[in-house]
């Protein structure tokens, strides 16, 4: 209807001019099949990596896709893709109910199944590459969930529950099947291991907020160390070397870094930036071996401006910016004193 009250539109507008009535129809009709395409492919976004699809009625007979749809069956559908997984999905009048599987690439051992009620997921667990469960998810509602873990030969590795991506509890196992660390009433430490029961960090908990990570190496030595806030770094944080040197220690406050911030090469400081609220503000120093100064350099609201000093055996090399600029001293004088002109009698 929409596409006739189109045409009557144009040909009213345009009549008299047959060319011109043509060109628009060519349009016309190139913008329907644009269109026509484009739904198709909406429709079936989710299907152009597909190789085959089979619908299988609960009594174990094939359906068509068509009969499927209008009716509704219950039983499975069987997806084969191009990358070689294969999904099965369980239907009752329309909806998912049942189990829903996922397959590794090329192989029939599972990554995934899933377990739906009237539509709802109630369960899902993922698998390793040997079939083994990594996680299950046991659903109370969308966003409040028990989650297990397990190491990768089959022992627990935690149990938690969250609410709302918050943790309200949880046990952490080591490789003995001991509780190593819990968290009751969003408050306590939870230890993070990978499959093989490496450490991979250290998180404490106080009042359903993560106020303190500590990350590892493969060889237990110390990666990283940050305070939060809210969900934001506050305070300090340190990055190590896997030999334990130091890296870096920077200063944070509501996320930003915020005071000086200093860095590390080979185990000795080489660089002090000073910042206000992630903005580069103040002396910027530069180091030899951690202990000769090298230069320094003013900053003001992220932009070099004022002095920078280079020392070079035991000399002083003075340059000028203005703003980022690099300017003779008397410029940059001479510029000062016409902002301070303008500041003043503004």
């Amino acid at each position: 209807m929409i596409a006739k009250k189109w045409v009557k539109c144009h040909v009213f507008v345009l009549h008299g001019n047959q060319r011109e009535i043509r060109g628009s129809m060519k349009k016309f009709v190139l913008f329907i099949t644009i269109a026509a395409l484009s739904m198709s492919c909406n429709q079936n976004g989710g299907q152009k990596n597909v190789v085959s699809q089979r619908y299988i009625h609960k009594y174990g007979y094939d359906v068509s896709p068509s009969e499927w749809e209008t009716k509704k069956c219950p039983g499975q559908v069987l997806t084969t893709f191009t990358d070689g997984k294969t999904i099965v999905e369980t239907f009752e009048d329309g909806i998912l109910h049942g189990q829903r599987t996922e397959t590794f690439p090329h192989s029939q051992t599972l990554r995934l199944s899933e377990q739906y009620e009237r539509g709802t997921l109630v369960k899902r667990v993922t698998y390793s590459i040997r079939g083994v469960p990594q996680r299950e998810e046991a659903f109370k509602s969308p966003t409040h969930i028990i989650a297990t873990e397990w190491y990768a030969f089959g022992s627990p590795k935690s149990r938690e529950e969250i609410q709302e991506n918050v943790i309200l509890s949880g046990e952490y196992f080591n490789l003995s099947n001991e509780v190593e660390s819990r968290i009751q009433n969003g408050t306590g430490l939870r230890t993070v291991h990978n499959p093989s029961g490496d450490i991979l960090a250290k998180e404490v908990y106080n009042n359903y907020e993560c106020t303190y990570i500590e990350t590892f190496y493969p060889n237990n030595m110390p990666k990283s160390t940050a305070s939060y806030e809210r969900g934001n770094l506050q305070g300090e944080k340190k990055k190590f070397a896997m030999t334990g040197e130091p890296i870096s220690v920077e200063q944070y406050v509501q996320g930003k870094r915020h005071g000086v911030c200093t860095y590390y090469q080979n185990g000795c400081k080489y660089l002090e930036v000073p910042y206000a609220y992630g903005i580069r503000h103040g002396i910027e120093r530069e180091y030899i071996d951690g202990q000769v100064l090298a230069a320094e350099s003013e900053y003001q609201n992220g932009e070099r401006h004022g002095t920078t000093v280079v020392y070079v055996d035991g000399s002083a090399h003075t340059s000028w910016y203005y703003h980022n600029d690099k300017v003779t001293k008397e410029m940059f004088d001479d510029l000062s004193r016409r902002i301070e002109v303008i500041t003043r009698n503004s």
